[in-house]
């Protein structure tokens, strides 16, 4: 089981499992509900107590950004790594 099956179920499961986690990032951020913190809420707060909007939502699209990013590169190493077996030997 641990060296067959488990293996084999990660490497099925591992890319429909990103694209979930990248999903529920996104719709996070839409709900305004963020797991870290909620952003678009401080935006908003920052944007009523110094009328910066653009700054504010700015600085969280980036902040949105550079989560998402880190968590596709972290999907696709761990992905290369599991698949590293379905690539030429070239």
């Amino acid at each position: 089981m641990r060296r067959i099956i488990l293996p084999s179920a990660l490497r099925r499961a591992l890319p429909a499992y990103s694209n979930e986690v990248i999903f529920m990032l996104h719709a996070s951020s839409i709900a305004s509900v963020v797991t870290i913190i909620d952003l678009t809420g401080a935006a908003r707060d920052v944007y009523a107590r110094f009328y910066a909007p653009f700054e504010a939502f700015t600085f969280a699209a980036l902040i949105y950004l550079s989560v998402t990013f880190m968590l596709v590169f972290g999907f696709k190493q761990w992905e290369k790594r599991w698949h590293r077996h379905l690539r030429p030997l070239s």
